[in-house]
């Protein structure tokens, strides 16, 4: 039979594609893999039975909120009920508990140690704390570090979370596992740097291209092609991500230009976010939905530029590299994005593929914009130099390369 590889996540997988190339990439090499992860809105049910459809691992939702009977109910009102207690109550009395990572934390527990895996692979926050616990019972394990998990999100958020227990289950699981993995040479060395720990192997958060990510032809986006189109997604719109300078930049642009932002805004930060513009901006400012993974490049082809607008003041973004570079090359578009250390990693493989300016800078993003908005030219080089920099560089078939590589040595020299 073969070696049998338990994805930890708990996410939805149609909020984790990370998880899902891996789960791809290690069936691909004909290991038994299930992925641990979860249903936990009951909208996105159909879109998670299409992605996960035809694949050659199997999907256990440990928490599945389509399940309607009595006894399910009840669980998930004592979950989310413990959850929110655990996020309120305990920063209140300076104490940490596993729900603060999220209702899902117990129930993913469960589930890992009756999958009995040779390997266990840790994905996102919520996996931390079971994979604590599973190194106490001597069950072997994979890290990969998407995010620097303490060091990710507002200091305002943070303070919310249980950040003790974070960095103690980074530091003995990075000394613990049989490989890791980061998104950047960039978060290997800060990670070496925090905990001591041996040096993660670099996988790029870049996605395949398949036939599943054929472009669908349709144009619903963009409204004039006239005139250039910048496009910036994420699951949360809102404030630490670049926006304002962003926004700034694009009132002060003498050409006409369209700017589409994608993703969940916050409560209140749309209206605060674009009350500078005159009605002639604001009016060519688009705002759209998240769509699933499967048509996100489609939409990203109707536009030009993309950007990339992280800043350093979390540390975690400062030395990640996220999906949006990779997913603009993707599409073909030029890229323009803030000189975080994660992008100048970038440059410095690829200088052709983007276009740094200095983060928070309105002045310096706006003198990246105008020549790929007012040349022709040289938005079709930029946008050239995209694709040949993913290609070259960045692509996913390299990338799962090392996590096929990882897997394989250790099963060899454990056996």
């Amino acid at each position: 039979m073969p070696m049998h590889i338990a994805i930890v996540s708990g996410f939805q997988v149609i909020n984790n594609p990370r998880v899902v190339k891996e789960a791809d990439a290690l069936a691909e090499m004909g290991y038994r893999v299930t992925v641990l992860a979860a249903i936990t809105r009951r909208e996105d049910a159909p879109r998670i039975e299409a992605l996960v459809a035809g694949r050659d691992w199997t999907h256990v939702p440990v928490i599945d909120t389509t399940r309607t009977d009595a006894l399910s109910k009840a669980k998930g009102l004592l979950r989310r009920g413990a959850a929110r207690f655990s996020r309120e109550i305990a920063p209140r009395l300076n104490v940490e508990h596993p729900f603060q990572l999220g209702p899902e934390v117990y129930a993913l527990l469960g589930a890992a140690r009756r999958t009995r895996a040779d390997l266990y692979s840790l994905h996102l926050e919520k996996a931390l704390w079971v994979g604590l616990k599973l190194a106490e019972a001597n069950r072997p394990y994979r890290l990969d570090i998407e995010d620097w998990y303490s060091e990710d999100g507002l200091a305002k958020d943070r303070a919310a979370r249980p950040q003790r227990l974070i960095r103690e289950a980074e530091h003995r699981l990075l000394h613990g596992a049989v490989h890791t993995t980061a998104t950047s040479d960039a978060m290997a060395d800060a990670l070496i740097e925090a905990y001591g720990c041996p040096r993660p192997a670099v996988v790029h958060n870049s996605f395949p291209t398949t036939v599943r990510d054929a472009p669908d032809g349709k144009t619903l986006d963009r409204k004039r092609h006239d005139i250039p189109s910048i496009t910036w997604f994420s699951q949360t719109i809102g404030p630490g991500r670049g926006l304002e300078a962003l926004i700034k930049a694009y009132a002060g642009l003498e050409r006409p230009v369209e700017l589409h932002l994608r993703g969940t805004a916050r409560s209140g930060f749309i209206e605060s976010l674009l009350a500078p513009l005159e009605p002639a901006h604001r009016a060519r400012v688009y705002l759209h939905e998240q769509v699933p993974q499967d048509e996100l490049l489609s939409r990203l082809r109707e536009h030009d530029i993309g950007y990339c607008g992280e800043l350093s003041d979390c540390r975690s973004r400062d030395v990640t590299i996220t999906n949006k570079a990779f997913e603009y090359m993707r599409a073909g578009l030029a890229i323009v994005a803030s000189d975080t250390t994660g992008q100048r990693e970038i440059a410095a493989a690829a200088p052709n593929a983007l276009a740094l300016f200095k983060q928070g800078d309105p002045a310096s993003l706006a003198a990246a914009l105008t020549p790929l908005i007012e040349n022709p030219a040289a938005l079709n080089a930029a946008r050239d130099a995209s694709v040949d920099a993913l290609l070259d560089h960045f692509s996913w078939d390299r990338s799962k390369r090392v996590i096929q590589e990882q897997v394989a040595n250790y099963f060899e020299n454990c056996t």
